[in-house]
């Protein structure tokens, strides 16, 4: 890295460990660095990418490989991210997204990608207990709270993992997909899993970096339906499951985020995050676990002001 510093320059880091790099006098070249979990984040990531161009998915291609030296070297697909491009025509905007989407999850899986399994979801949930609740809890609160959602709520998120069959990005929201050459690619794909069709759609409707309406979420989703031909109760239903479970992940790795690597930016979505989940709690199936919420987390833990 020392040799290089003279030809590179930091263009961006993530909420990962990563950190993007582009060159002084090479064009359409992003040096990825990182030392930490290598595995996950240099190598996992450049063979999904891979795989997704050999689908004819857009993704950045991987020009070098040096993993034991702590970097890749990738195609540069620009700065023209989703997010930069959202204005007041969010739907149609969201329905492109959509459509790439369903096209994703046409591709014939690898065998070797992992399945989003109970253990996954729950190891991610557990972030929420981690984080998120000592900042208002003692230990044994934690313990009590955590007993009291998991008994309601596992049994609820087991039976989506019935559904596992489509790829599945695992972090597909705006700031993850970028226009290159009027086409939409994505990024950071190192995370991706064999799991539910609701899941990516889930994850682009209820993004935490952007107010959607609750109308322009449920046209967003019955636009998805329409395309994919999916039978709409079930599904709904695991919608909902799902997405309680990604923002509990969230809150937890926010607070992360925040307290152990001093990253604040993350604090300012904290409000949506809980806006989002109390409206997926509003579900007919969900009223157990929507009064578990009521009886533990007050107005005042919602709505703390975060410096």
């Amino acid at each position: 890295m020392e040799k290089l510093n003279n030809e590179i320059y930091l263009v961006a880091g993530d909420a990962s460990p990563r950190k993007f790099y582009r060159f002084k006098n090479k064009k359409k070249h992003i040096l990825v660095y990182c030392k930490k979990d290598k595995k996950n984040n240099l190598e996992n990531y450049s063979k999904i990418n891979e795989f997704l161009i050999s689908n004819k998915i857009k993704a950045p291609k991987t020009i070098k490989k040096n993993v034991k030296n702590n970097f890749i070297i990738i195609e540069d697909l620009g700065n023209n991210l989703v997010k930069n491009v959202i204005n007041k025509n969010k739907v149609n905007q969201f329905r492109n997204v959509i459509d790439e989407l369903v096209k994703l999850q046409k591709i014939k899986l690898k065998k070797n990608l992992p399945k989003y399994s109970m253990k996954l979801l729950q190891k991610e949930m557990n972030l929420f207990y981690e984080w998120y609740l000592p900042e208002f809890f003692s230990k044994k609160k934690i313990r009590e709270i955590q007993k009291t959602i998991n008994n309601c709520f596992l049994k609820l998120l087991k039976k989506t993992t019935k559904s596992n069959k489509v790829f599945v990005h695992r972090d597909f929201h705006i700031e993850n997909l970028i226009i290159h050459n009027k086409k939409i690619a994505f990024l950071d794909t190192q995370d991706a899993v064999i799991g539910h069709p609701a899941y990516d759609l889930m994850s682009l409707v209820d993004d935490v970096r952007v107010n959607i309406s609750q109308r322009d979420q449920s046209k967003l989703i019955k636009y998805y339906l329409k395309k994919t031909k999916i039978k709409q109760n079930d599904f709904l239903l695991d919608f909902h499951i799902l997405s309680v479970q990604r923002l509990l992940k969230i809150l937890g790795i926010f607070l992360r985020l925040h307290r152990r690597d001093h990253k604040e930016k993350y604090l300012k979505y904290l409000p949506r995050t809980w806006s989002l989940l109390k409206l997926r709690l509003k579900h007919n199936e969900l009223k157990e676990l929507n009064l578990i919420f009521k009886k533990y987390f007050s107005n005042k833990i919602i709505r703390k002001k975060w410096k």
